[in-house]
């Protein structure tokens, strides 16, 4: 199951709001470390911030390749300076960001074209769990793709999945 990270707001603008909360606790030492995972841990400190993305050739060949072909790709194309770069690539906007009804939307489309069938929530908000608890799942449950009610107490019995048997645990004897 993918994971997201769904910022939500009750408009998009309080979406965007949040989100530009959690990019801002970024500082772009920790951006240009991150974005340098992508370059075989290349040193991005080495160039001006504020300039053009650098020119870095073969820098990147590694299991990353196509991935750092499309972060200079992009840089190139739309004149991205450096600061630019390791900040969205440290802050990615997920496809999950706006109101309740659009990430609920967004996470239909998912389920209806069988690109998942399930998802992993996770918040870097305080808020964020709850947000999607109170403002999206009721949204899916009127749409049909999330369950009301559980027939069993935990996931394993839901699923069918029998406990297996422990090793450790000590057998008891019928007297």
């Amino acid at each position: 199951m993918p994971g997201i990270s769904p910022i939500i707001g009750r408009t998009e603008a309080e979406a965007e709001q949040k989100y530009r909360e959690i990019a801002d606790l970024v500082t772009i030492d920790k951006a240009l470390d991150f974005l340098g995972r992508f370059f075989d841990h290349h040193d991005f400190s080495q160039y001006p911030l504020d300039e053009p993305f650098p020119e870095l050739n073969d820098i990147g060949s590694n299991s990353f390749r196509s991935g750092t072909d499309k972060i200079k790709k992009d840089a190139r194309e739309r004149g991205l300076t450096l600061r630019e770069v390791a900040l969205q690539a440290a802050t990615p906007r997920g496809n999950f960001i706006g109101t309740p009804e659009q990430v609920a939307n967004q996470i239909e489309e998912w389920f209806e074209r069988k690109g998942s069938d399930g998802f992993i929530i996770h918040s870097d908000l305080p808020s964020g769990l709850h947000d999607f608890v109170d403002l999206v799942v009721p949204i899916l449950q009127a749409k049909g793709i999330y369950r009301q009610d559980y027939e069993y107490e935990t996931l394993r019995e839901n699923l069918g999945v029998p406990i297996p048997q422990n090793r450790y645990q000590t057998k008891t004897v019928n007297v």
